[in-house]
């Protein structure tokens, strides 16, 4: 007679260890995956910021002075915008001589480091 014998055969634990190991490698990856867009929206907040305060630099400064051809500047975030100025328009009415220049702007925000880019062009208006 055959006495039989408590416990797990090997078989039995390579296959429970397997299960375990595939269950982590999914949950590692899933973390992963999730800091990786975290971080793709963090970015994408901090050009929106910078996209922001660029037309605002550039509005403000068009009050005050002719717009120029060019704008650039450095967020102290690290990222950095460029404002080229595509086209210009003039509206008004024929009866008196008070105009609006429309001009066609395209921003573009970066990091040195990153190969994320934002690029958006709007209508700026200056009276």
């Amino acid at each position: 007679m055959i006495k039989q014998q408590a416990g797990f055969t090997l078989i039995e634990i390579v296959i429970a260890f397997t299960i375990l190991a595939m269950g982590s490698i999914l949950a590692v990856n899933v973390v992963a995956q999730n800091s990786i867009r975290v971080s793709r929206v963090n970015q994408y907040l901090l050009m929106m910021s910078t996209l922001e305060s660029a037309i605002a630099m550039v509005r403000n400064d068009i009050a005050l002075q002719p717009m120029r051809p060019h704008y650039e500047g450095e967020q102290h975030n690290g990222y950095k915008w460029v404002a080229d100025v595509l086209s210009n328009e003039s509206t008004g009415a024929s009866t008196d001589n008070e105009y609006i220049n429309l001009y066609t702007v395209q921003f573009s925000v970066f990091h040195p480091r990153e190969r994320q880019q934002l690029t958006l062009k709007t209508i700026i208006a200056d009276s």
